[in-house]
């Protein structure tokens, strides 16, 4: 990583853009990779090393519909695909409940979902694959995600706009909100689970 922004510091012209726009694609292809890492370091390039802002921007918005768009996809196949056919992880009785009971709130709101989507680290790319496998219309996906990308990295340029070459502090206060939206999202993970929990347990009483 720290190979790739030494080059980008040097190297401001096309391929760099394109670069930029690659390193935002990957994140919703292979979530660990650090896209927000290169997305902050682009940013106070544009502020201090004459990189174009419109051009980062742009990169940044296209890199993130365009991978956005490929984990919709994906969700598409292994949305029609049969339950004996789909990953083995989702071939169990409860995690084809757990997944139809995601799948239904997501059908009703999905769009807010999309739209929220580069506020919530770590889970991007997952709210792609479930609008593909609830068949999710593309043009609305690639328009909600596009304004979520649109706004994350107008914020993102704004602030960096402002500390100026400070990349250090600029990283550390989006570690903090990332850590702080990952918080929220494992407690709503776990209140969903354990109401799912002593529901399925009630289902299973009232059986016996």
């Amino acid at each position: 990583m720290e190979e790739l922004l030494d080059w980008l510091q040097q190297s401001e012209g096309p391929l760099a853009y394109v670069v930029i726009g690659l390193a935002s694609l990957v994140e919703y292809v292979f979530p660990p990779f650090p896209g927000d890492t290169v997305s902050l370091f682009s940013v106070v390039l544009a502020a201090t090393a004459g990189y174009s802002v419109i051009w980062v921007y742009v990169s940044l918005n296209v890199g993130a519909v365009v991978g956005g768009m490929g984990a919709y996809y994906a969700g598409r196949w292994i949305g029609r695909r049969r339950v004996e056919h789909r990953p083995r992880f989702l071939r169990s009785q409860q995690a084809r409940k757990a997944l139809d009971a995601v799948l239904a709130r997501f059908d009703r709101h999905g769009a807010a979902y999309l739209a929220l989507n580069r506020f919530v680290p770590a889970l991007r790319a997952f709210f792609f694959l479930a609008a593909g496998m609830t068949g999710m219309n593309p043009w609305k996906v690639a328009l909600w995600g596009g304004l979520s990308a649109c706004a994350w990295n107008g914020i993102l340029l704004g602030v960096g706009w402002v500390l100026g070459a400070n990349f250090e502090q600029l990283e550390s206060w989006v570690e903090t909100y990332s850590a702080v939206a990952i918080g929220v999202v494992v407690l709503i993970v776990a209140v969903g689970a354990w109401r799912w929990w002593r529901a399925a347990r009630q289902d299973a009483a009232e059986g016996d």
